[in-house]
């Protein structure tokens, strides 16, 4: 997955959890992400986002 293939509103995962994205900092290469069961917002850089086209919750990293 290339950094300009990320847009807002998609469903993205990572180690700290499944989101959708709310903002992306191209400067940074920060994306911002909203938590898909509490709307909590974090941020991850974009090496942290995992290119499997499943999200899955924080639970589900070792399964």
């Amino acid at each position: 997955m290339e950094f300009n293939d990320i847009h807002i509103g998609m469903k993205c995962g990572s180690k700290k959890g499944s989101g959708t994205v709310t903002w992306i900092d191209g400067s940074t290469r920060t994306i911002y992400m909203a938590n898909t069961d509490s709307n909590n917002s974090f941020e991850v850089g974009f090496e942290e986002i995992i290119e499997d086209p499943q999200a899955h919750n924080k639970e589900d990293t070792y399964y």
